[in-house]
Formats: structure tokens, sequence, C-alpha cells
């Protein structure tokens, strides 16, 4: 073979693969586009409900001074209308807790931290209460929850000069020095009120952080299970009126999936008095302004951490089980 014979072939060969190389890229890019398209022309896959804890109960909701029915309601949202959450909620396991062989002496250290007598009064066999002339505290040994108050003197009254973010960082300090702070109510959203015009006493609240994106509720919108009244500061013993602590640890890792009302009949239920009123309104016409999904907790053991909505507006706030009715035990 002569060398204008291989470098014919080899111009042959060379332009056979630049033929070969564009008509498949073409063709894998057409196939791309087309695949594109029909996987975008597929119905969206339907996500299905998974309510592995079989039907529950009504969380432990507290009671309501009114009826939701006695208003009249206005969707005054940004939007206009009700937002849409999705049909699909989930339902967390909150794990039932029982006093431990540490759990006794965990309640008189808390109990010297507070500078009261570590000797106990037994008021049953798992809740113990520890007392002074001026305060005292009850502690649940099963939960590790406890109560604080102590009696003012005229000493504390005297004008809180700390910020709000001074307050909520003295009062994260001191939880940790009771060692009772986790990372929960580390990062959790917070709460300040003055409870008189001087600013001489602070309620300071401490909610824990979301859980699924969703922030927790509780049956006081402006008053949380972790709440503290002080004087001066947050951060010294002396300064402290009351210390509620109340925490229900969550097991993110154990949930079912449930249906979900839409927020249309959530809004039913609240208009046919099939909610609970937190804050009452001071008028017939209530101005809907917000409604968000969250999960709620109560100041008692409850076995789920179930979701509910949120309709709130001017000096108004009511929750309404999100749960399908059909899943949830006496629902009216």
């Amino acid at each position: 073979m002569t060398l204008t014979q291989v470098s014919k072939i080899t111009r042959i060969f060379i332009l056979a693969f630049f033929i070969v190389t564009f008509v498949g890229s073409g063709t894998f890019v057409g196939f791309r586009i087309w695949y594109a398209n029909y996987l975008s022309s597929l119905p969206p896959v339907e996500e299905k409900a998974d309510p592995k804890f079989g039907v529950l109960k009504i969380p432990n909701f507290p009671s309501s001074t009114v009826s939701s029915s006695n208003f009249s309601y206005s969707i005054d949202t940004t939007t206009g209308n009700l937002p849409v959450f999705g049909s699909i909620g989930k339902v967390f396991i909150m794990p039932p807790t029982t006093a431990t062989l540490l759990a006794n002496e965990r309640s008189q250290s808390l109990a010297t931290k507070l500078n009261l007598d570590p000797n106990p009064q037994i008021l049953t066999e798992t809740k113990y209460k520890y007392s002074n002339p001026d305060s005292s505290l009850t502690a649940d040994l099963d939960t590790g929850n406890f109560s604080f108050i102590k009696q003012a003197s005229a000493s504390a009254q005297t004008t809180i000069t700390d910020n709000q973010e001074q307050l909520i960082n003295g009062l994260k300090i001191f939880l940790n020095q009771l060692g009772v702070l986790n990372d929960a109510l580390k990062n959790g959203p917070f709460k300040v009120i003055f409870l008189d015009s001087d600013k001489k006493t602070a309620q300071l609240s401490l909610w824990p952080d979301k859980i699924d994106q969703k922030n927790i509720v509780t049956p006081k919108q402006d008053k949380s299970l972790v709440t503290a009244q002080v004087t001066k500061s947050a951060t010294e013993v002396g300064n402290y009126l009351s210390l509620d602590f109340t925490y229900w640890t969550v097991d993110t890792s154990s949930f079912a999936t449930y249906p979900l009302k839409s927020t249309q009949d959530a809004f039913t239920n609240l208009q046919q008095g099939k909610a609970i009123v937190i804050i009452p309104p001071s008028t017939s016409n209530v101005s809907i302004t917000e409604v968000s999904l969250a999960y709620f907790q109560a100041d008692t053991y409850f076995p789920y951490l179930e979701p509910v909505y949120v309709f709130s507006g001017p000096n108004f706030t009511a929750y309404v089980t999100a749960i399908s009715d059909s899943y949830l035990e006496n629902s009216k």
C-alpha cells in the first residue's frame, strides 16, 4: 500500500469518526431533551401517609373560656387567601421518662443551687418539695421538671437596666448552672415581657427550637413552658421570683405521617367552634392576618407531638387540630 493510499484511508477514517461523533452527540442530546420533556409530562407522584401510630388522641389543649363560633372572621393575610401547607404532616413520639437512681440526688442539687434546704418534703413517690421561709421548689423526679417560687422583697424593687438579649442570655446561663439547659432551648425563640411600667419585673420565656421547620406553641401564646420572672438581672439566683421549667423530649427519629386538614377545613372548624381560643378578642369581628402550621406542647405529658393550625390576628389567637378528623379520637 502506497503512502497516498494510506493518507486517503486516514482522511476517510477521520471524516467517518467526526460524522459518527456528531450524529451520536446529536442523538444523545435529543434523547436527553425528549426524556426531560417526558418526565415533566408525568403526573406528580402522590405522597401517601403512613399513619402507623393509629388513631390519635386530641392534644391536651387548655380549656377555652369562649367558643370560637362566637365571632365572625375575615381573612386579611398578605395574599388575601388562606395559605397551603400540603396534605401530609409528621407526628413525632415524645417518649415518657421515669425516675433514675440519681433523680433524688439531682433534685437535692437543684434545691441547693436555688439556696433551699436540700432535705425534701416527700409529696409523692416522684414529687418532692424543698422549702425555705420565703421560697419553695417542687420537683418531679420522673421528668426532671420543676417549679420554683420566691416572695419578692423590697430590695428587689429596682429598675431593670439589662436589655432583652442580656436578660435572655442571663436566663440561659442560669439554666446551664442548674444543669437543665439543652441545645433545643439554646437555639429556640424567646420573649421578654415587662410586667410593670417601671420595668422592675420581667417575664422571660424560652421555647424549644423548631422541629421539622415548624415552631412549638404552648397553652399561652406569650408564655412558654420554660419561663421565669426576674428583677434586676437574670444571672443571679437572688433575682428570681419564679422559675417554671417544663421540657418534653421529642424523638425526631420516630415519626409517622398523617393526612392533614386543608386550611379551609381548619378555618371552617374555627367558625364552627371547633377551635381552642388562646387569646379571646375584644370585639365580635376578628381579622385573621396570619395562619401557620406549628406543633403543640402542653404543660402535662402527652405521648405524641402533633401539628396544629394557628390562626392569629390583632388581639386574637386560636388553635385548630391539623390532623384529619378521621384519625383523631372523639373529634367534634
